[in-house]
């Protein structure tokens, strides 16, 4: 947003006259803009992709795009080096475009054939005529920067633009990177400010980065400084925060070309030169989970931040504070409340004048964004479920496709025999279904159930993204109140530095023919239809975990393959108030038992919220019915049981012995290592050793309990010949397994000799061990 001068009634304390004086210095003597903004223009373009399964056409398209404004706005191509992929190669390095399947694949799409079958990628090389590409790597942009130490002089300008992937850095997110051509190729923020800071200090930098996490490069402000702060010679803008992705990585927008951070950048360049005025445009107009920032913004914020340490205030508290002195003369800040208010009004939200308001009126969207993916990812699980069912169905009644679709015959068909494949199975498989009218009209229910919840599930990430926007332009606003009446000399200069240096323009061509207008983008439905629309898709609860009987559990009862065994009764839910117990086998309404895996699930969800349903259940060796009572599904699941606290008595194990002696109770007076693994886990299996060794020396018995059926573990044991521990038990209803909070495998609980829980841990590496107070394995290991 634009700079304005405060008006003498808001600067209240003493001195405040200078601070204006100072303020007016500080402009003047900021860098100005050349008389020809490109006069001096340097530019360097990054798509590194990293493969080309990940390099999408939609990133080379910008590319493109921003050559053609740059060559309406005169910058001579001499000037402008592009890294893409990998460079001139002619290998194909792009993902091109993905060949939609039939109409009918909607009976394919959620089976295990979908993928197989699925859209097919097509690669291509990435070329533009007359534009040499160079390989995006880090040694090609190191040899870029060494030679533009010696080409670039004071007052050049080098625009920096990044097209690409980014990744986090979990361990400290301002110094994430940016993906580059080939594996494990990348630059982080520091890597990046090193190359930058080989440049002349006269050469002006202004990023524009749309990857994931390009907010943490906002950190190259630091490259060069003057006074302890900013010196403005580094600056851009960035698609969103340090923490967040962007627009590429919410499926929504795969295999999507005009949206994003860089779509709408260079649509505004094409109405307004200023780069200042796209980023403010921007706000109003990118309709994708992205938040856009630039650097002096995030300048304010850290002034912010520090002042409201240094006097012990919340930061949120000290904004609002200072929007209040702002808002004393609204008309001075009319640019600032009309751009609120344009936000607001496009994405359907309320247009706030302090944070305190902003997060009163928004404090359930996060609630009703979670749910409605929750349930968006119900609607889509249930119903491939049935797709899988279904195409079951079919397989069994047509031997001959069962060979067709095998996992050989598949890896033998190129992409255009999947293809063909494809075609003909669904030319078999869709009146198969139609004929079917039951199961036809359920997989159509559950489309449209899917189909509903979706949109609007991603529009509430919008939404989301949309309250931290606001947030970021009232920080704004605080912030140059704070520059105004409470920042040093050195801090306003910093600032109107950064300023000056984000206003790069690209003005189009003398007598340039105008863009035609963008098209309006379809509005955000309002709040209030959103919810409506929620609770339209709001599937019924019933309060368990399940999973299918086992197979010998069906046919020691003669059981159809959709009984259910119950392995979580929630506190406080229907299921709880049914009387439902865990180790229940449900069956299905009477008369009518489900025939298909995970069908209670959809049976559930599908049930009217409030209305008594009859289920028929097996208890150990009878059969007994109970009424079921839906709710609507909850927001937040009800907490299950954590860990047990230290020195608390372990609870009883209630499993199953598949081989060696399982003690009748914990407290006999020796110890036990509870070790909770998996068969597919590969930690588990590295702990092993480490496991075996602290059994021998501490003398305690290990517990192996695994959660999987004795028809899982027998294969296993046949083939694993390691040494593993002589006690092992199933825990099928995972009874146990709740009793002590396991949130992963593999978790070691250690018990005492009188029964009491001494050390708990989750995960494992050989750095880390089992996570025992007192012991090393590591040290034992490296001898």
């Amino acid at each position: 947003m634009d700079r304005h001068p405060l008006r003498l009634a808001q600067l209240r304390r003493p001195g405040l006259l200078l601070v204006a004086v100072l303020l007016a210095a500080c402009r003047a003597r900021a860098v100005a803009p050349d008389a020809s903004p490109v006069a001096r223009l340097h530019v360097v373009m990054v798509n590194g992709g990293g493969s080309k399964a990940q390099n999408y056409q939609s990133h080379f398209l910008h590319l493109r795009r921003l050559l053609a404004l740059l060559d309406g706005a005169g910058v001579p191509s001499d000037r402008i080096t592009v890294f893409s992929a990998d460079g001139d190669n002619p290998e194909a390095d792009m993902a091109v475009r993905e060949i939609e399947p039939d109409t009918d694949f909607q009976l394919l799409r959620g089976t295990h054939l979908g993928a197989a079958l699925g859209a097919q990628i097509v690669y291509a090389n990435s070329e533009i005529p007359g534009v040499p590409l160079r390989a995006a790597t880090r040694a090609e942009l190191t040899t870029w920067f060494k030679r533009a130490r010696t080409q670039l002089r004071p007052r050049d300008t080098l625009l920096l633009y990044v097209t690409d992937h980014g990744s986090k850095n979990e361990h400290d997110t301002a110094d994430n990177r940016i993906v580059l051509w080939g594996e494990k190729e990348s630059i982080s923020v520091k890597e990046l400010a090193r190359l930058v800071g080989r440049l002349d200090p006269g050469v002006r930098v202004v990023a524009l980065m749309s990857q994931c996490f390009s907010g943490a490069f906002a950190n190259l402000m630091s490259v060069r400084t003057r006074d302890g702060e900013p010196s403005g010679a580094v600056c851009g803008y960035f698609s969103s925060t340090a923490d967040r992705p962007a627009y590429g990585c919410y499926p929504e927008n795969r295999g999507k070309d005009n949206v994003g951070h860089s779509f709408h950048f260079f649509q505004a360049l094409e109405t307004s030169p200023a780069f200042p005025q796209a980023h403010l445009d921007i706000l109003a107009t990118d309709r994708t989970p992205d938040v856009p920032i630039r650097t002096s913004q995030v300048y304010l914020e850290r002034l912010l931040e520090r002042a409201a340490h240094d006097a012990d205030q919340e930061r949120a508290a000290l904004v609002d504070a200072l929007l209040r002195e702002a808002w004393r003369d609204k008309t001075a800040w009319e640019p600032e409340i009309r751009l609120l208010d344009r936000i607001a009004h496009a994405f359907g939200v309320f247009s706030p004048r302090s944070l305190a308001e902003l997060d009163e009126q928004t404090k359930s969207l996060p609630d009703l964004a979670e749910e409605l993916h929750r349930h968006g990812e119900l609607w889509k699980t249930t119903l491939g479920d049935l797709d899988e069912a279904n195409l079951g169905r079919f397989l069994a009644a047509h031997k001959d496709w069962g060979e067709r679709v095998g996992a050989a015959s598949l890896a033998q068909l190129t992409p255009d025999g999947r293809r063909g494949l494809a075609h003909a199975l669904l030319a078999d498989l869709a009146p198969f279904t139609h004929v079917d009218a039951a199961t036809d009209g359920r997989l159509r229910t559950l489309r449209d159930k899917s189909a509903k919840a979706s949109p609007p599930a991603y529009r509430m990430e919008v939404r989301l993204a949309v309250v931290l926007r606001l947030r970021s332009v009232l920080t704004e606003i605080a912030g140059r109140v704070y520059l105004a009446t409470r920042a040093t000399p050195a801090e306003r200069v910093a600032y109107d530095a950064l300023r000056a240096c984000e206003d790069l323009r690209l003005p189009p061509a003398p007598g340039a023919a105008p863009p035609p207008p963008a098209a309006a983008p379809e509005p955000f439905p309002p709040w209030e239809e959103e919810a409506k629309l929620a609770r339209e898709v709001l599937p019924a609860w019933m309060g368990i975990n399940f999973r299918p009987a086992g197979a010998n559990t069906r046919a020691r009862y003669q059981l159809a393959e959709g009984a259910t065994s119950v392995i979580t009764v929630y506190p406080d839910s229907p299921a709880q108030a049914a009387g439902l117990q865990v180790g229940d086998i449900i069956l299905g309404p009477p008369g009518k038992p489900f025939i298909e895996p995970h069908q209670v699930r959809e049976w559930t969800m599908l049930s009217p919220a409030g209305r008594p349903a009859p289920l028929q259940v097996r208890r150990g060796e009878r059969e007994l019915g109970v009424t079921l009572v839906p709710k609507p599904y909850p927001v937040r699941l009800p907490e299950l049981p954590g860990p047990p606290e230290l020195g608390s008595a372990a609870p009883p194990l209630r499993v199953v012995a598949y081989r060696g002696t399982v003690p009748e109770r914990l407290a006999d007076g020796r110890g036990h290592l509870l070790f909770f693994w998996a068969t597919w886990c590969a930690p588990c299996k590295a702990s092993l050793p480490e496991v075996l060794a602290f059994e021998q020396e501490r003398g305690v018995q290990v517990i192996a309990i695994s959660d999987e059926p004795a028809e899982q573990l027998d294969p296993f044991f046949e083939k694993f010949t390691s040494p593993f521990p002589a006690t092992v038990a199933l825990d099928e209803l995972r009874r146990t397994f709740q009793a002590y909070g396991v949130s992963g495998t593999p978790t070691f609980v250690l018990v005492g000799a009188e029964g009491r829980v001494e050390s708990t841990s989750t995960g494992y590496t050989a750095e880390k061990g089992l996570g025992i107070e007192g012991w090393s394995w590591s040290k034992r290991a490296a001898r």
